[in-house]
């Protein structure tokens, strides 16, 4: 049997560290994994038995942590050691757009977390809670990049999300 991946490859993370004078010193591509949590949510939602989740929400981690498809919103705080190191009160609602094809992102208004300590970032996260520092909620989709970023204090670090919702034959 051969099945199609309505998602293409999940969500795509696209990072930005932002100086002052909104010079960029660094970016960055990277892919993602859908946890098992994420993938049940979806799933629920295409059978009508689950709740639409009406806001999402970015957060970024600075453990040396790898994500794997077990990974829930508990790993956040004891293995992925989210980053709270930012000036936000609460984690950037993830401000998604829909091309009206194929496209839902947050490019044209990306999550900013305005660091107030120099980090090393490993990777970010999608969810459904907007507590900085939280530990439940659906964990849609975490990445860690393929290198971390050195995010200095005082500048801001920028965060794309992105999926594509591929047609089939």
């Amino acid at each position: 049997m051969i099945y199609e991946n309505l998602f293409g490859k999940g969500f795509v993370y696209e990072g930005e560290i932002i100086l002052p004078d909104g010079s960029i010193i660094a970016s960055g591509r990277d892919q993602n994994l859908v946890p098992q949590v994420g993938i049940d949510h979806l799933v629920s939602l295409l059978r009508g038995t689950g709740v639409p989740i009406s806001n999402w929400y970015v957060g970024l981690f600075e453990g040396n942590f790898v994500p794997t498809s077990g990974t829930t919103a508990a790993d956040l705080q004891v293995n992925a050691q989210e980053s709270q190191s930012y000036s936000e009160a609460s984690r950037p609602e993830w401000n998604d757009d829909y091309d009206g094809v194929s496209v839902v992102s947050n490019l044209s208004s990306r999550a900013e977390f305005s660091f107030t300590a120099d980090k090393r970032i490993y990777g970010a996260f999608l969810i459904s809670s907007a507590i900085k520092g939280g530990d439940s909620g659906v964990l849609l989709s975490i990445a860690r990049f393929g290198s971390p970023y050195d995010v200095p204090a005082g500048t801001t670090f920028r965060l794309g999300v992105s999926t594509t919702l591929l047609p089939t034959l």
